[in-house]
This record gives structure tokens, sequence and C-alpha cells, in this order.
């Protein structure tokens, strides 16, 4: 006997990848083969999934429509007109794709006549202690979803359609080289002196405010021990088929956790305008390098009320129902170590 995993595709493939890595080893019977429904507006986003899952038998898979019910049920009905000899389970997994698409899958399988067992399960990114999948029955058949799951920050760029440098990029007629990023394991003396001069609130440069951002955010992390988290600087990024005269981003300082980021944006700057743009641009980047569960700070030098107006600013017109973004300015410098930990322990991240 044997369970056919079945996967709805969207824009966000991460969490689709997440789930079946934990799916695979936990549901019962052993998964044996595995479908992906998505529309052609995700054949790359399916495409990458396929290229990453290793290991898994897929089946033919489904393209659909995004919008219209009845086009799904008709589309899905293939699975259970062509079951393999020995599958007598199927297994649903709706976080990715449209809700028409979750909903009308689901309402195929589990209103047809076969009567052939049935389950569910969605990836609830804002559980009690951290990401989840939950099953039909509220049951947590993964209590913790970063568990396990190695800080790879380029598979993560892989899935959503990004790729890490070392790379080369043409800029006003010159070549550079962006390089890789730079893993942060231990804190160098350069770093230590620079958060050294953070915590005593002196003036310093863009550069090592960075370093001291590095510096915090690894003893933050040592504190924390999860076996599974990493910490880098200058994160080079651009899109899968990028030519070298097309444009990238950069990131000052990222920290996984499995699979969850938290960018950490520097600037000396204290002006409000400034300030604002510069949230604007690292929470979309954030979130287009982790997907939509990134979270992002920008580490300034402003004073706390600024920093505070420009948050609320940022989080109104965003219509933001969490905190993705924070603006932490000059009071946050002297306890940096310990307002990152305070942050990651939050009941936000749960990175504990």
């Amino acid at each position: 006997m044997g369970t056919q995993l079945i996967f709805t595709v969207g824009t966000n493939p991460l969490p689709v990848w997440i789930a079946w890595f934990h799916l695979k080893n936990v549901l019962t019977p052993k998964v044996s083969e595995v479908r992906l429904v998505h529309t052609p507006d995700t054949v790359n986003e399916r495409d990458r999934l396929i290229n990453k899952c290793q290991g898994a038998n897929f089946l033919k898979h489904i393209p659909t429509s995004p919008g219209n019910p009845g086009t799904v049920r008709n589309d899905v009905s293939v699975i259970l007109n062509n079951l393999n000899p020995g599958i007598d389970h199927l297994h649903v997994h709706y976080t990715g794709g449209t809700k028409v698409m979750s909903v009308e899958t689901v309402a195929e399988i589990e209103y047809n006549p076969t009567k052939i067992n049935l389950g569910t399960s969605y990836l609830d990114p804002r559980g009690a202690a951290g990401p989840m999948i939950v099953d039909s029955d509220g049951h947590h058949l993964v209590p913790d979803t970063r568990v396990n799951v190695t800080p790879d920050i380029d598979l993560i760029a892989y899935l959503n359609g990004f790729r890490l440098g070392p790379f080369r990029h043409a800029f006003r007629g010159k070549e550079e080289h962006c390089p890789a990023a730079k893993e942060i394991c231990t804190i160098s003396k350069e770093m230590q002196d620079a958060l050294l001069e953070c915590q005593k609130q002196n003036w310093l440069s863009g550069q090592q405010l960075e370093q001291a951002a590095c510096a915090a955010f690894r003893e933050a992390l040592n504190s924390i021990r999860r076996d599974n988290c990493a910490l880098f600087h200058n994160v080079y990024v651009r899109r899968i088929n990028a030519t070298d005269v097309d444009k990238h981003f950069e990131l000052d300082v990222v920290g996984v956790l499995g699979y969850q980021i938290v960018v950490v944006s520097c600037t000396v700057d204290g002006d409000n305008d400034m300030i604002k743009t510069k949230g604007m641009e690292v929470i979309l980047r954030a979130r287009q390098l982790g997907g939509d569960e990134a979270r992002a700070i920008v580490l300034c030098s402003a004073n706390r009320g600024v920093a505070r107006r420009v948050q609320k600013e940022l989080h109104d017109e965003a219509g933001s129902t969490g905190t993705p973004l924070q603006v932490w300015g000059r009071d946050k410098w002297q306890q940096l170590p310990d307002n990152l930990e305070n942050y990651l322990r939050g009941n936000d991240l749960h990175w504990k």
C-alpha cells in the first residue's frame, strides 16, 4: 500500500518544497508517488520544484485554471481515474496555488464515489511555536517545519527564481565582480571592534555598522543554539535568467533558520524619507529571496521617535497584519546582540 502525494503549486514554491521535505518522511502509508497541480503561469515554479525534490517519483503533472472551479475539478479528476495498483491513500497539500485550486482539488477527490482514503494538510506559517504543517483534523504533522532543514541559502534563492553571486555585472561600461555570499561562522576582530563602537553609540561608517550587525547577529544565534542556523554578509542576488547587464541587488546581513530568513539592512542615515525608502526596498528584496514569510530590519541612526514613526508608516502603507519589517534606531545600538536575540526568540519568529 502507498500514498500519492499531491501538491497545488503557486508563485511561491518554497513552502511546497518544505512540505515535500517533511511529508515524504511522516505520512503513512509511505509516499510512493507525487503529483503537481499548477497553472500555465507557474510552469517555471513547477520545474524548479521537480529539480530540487530529489528522489520523488513524479507522475504526469496536471495543468489547470487558477480561477475556474469547473475546470479545476475536471482536470484533477484524472487522479482518481488513473490510480496505479497499490495506491490506497491520497494526500493533498494545498499551501501553494490559488484558493480555487486548493478547494476544488480537495473537493473533487473527497466527494468522488470511489471513497479512497484522503488526507489533507497545510503549512501554517504562524503556528504557536513557529511554522508547522497541520492536517485536516488539526494534528501537527510537523510541529516546526524549520527543524532538520539545512540552511541552504542558494536553494532558497533558486526555488524563488533567483541565484546568488559569484557573477559578473556590467555597470557603466565596466565589468564588476559580485562575490559569493560569505558565511559568518565566527566574529572577526574587525567585527567585534565595530560592535564595541556601536555599543558606545559612537559615529560609525556604513561598513562598520554592517560589521557590527554581523557580530551582534552572530552573538544572538550563538545564544539561541539552534543547530541549523547560518549567517551571511553581502549577499548579491539576481534573477536566474538575468544577463550581465541586468540589475542585481545586495542584502547586507542575512540570517537563516532552516529556510526562514531575516535580513538586516544598515544605514547611518537618520532622515525620515531615506529610512522609509530603505525599508520599502529591504522588505521587497527579503521576500523576493526568502518568500512571503521573510522578515527584515532596518538598522539606522535615527532617534527612537523617528524610527517608530517610520515603522508605523511602512506598516500602514504596506497593509501588513504582522511585523515583517522593523525599524531600529540608535537606541537599539547599545544592546544590539540582546535586542536581536529577543527579536528572534519572540512570538513572531520563535527562533528558540
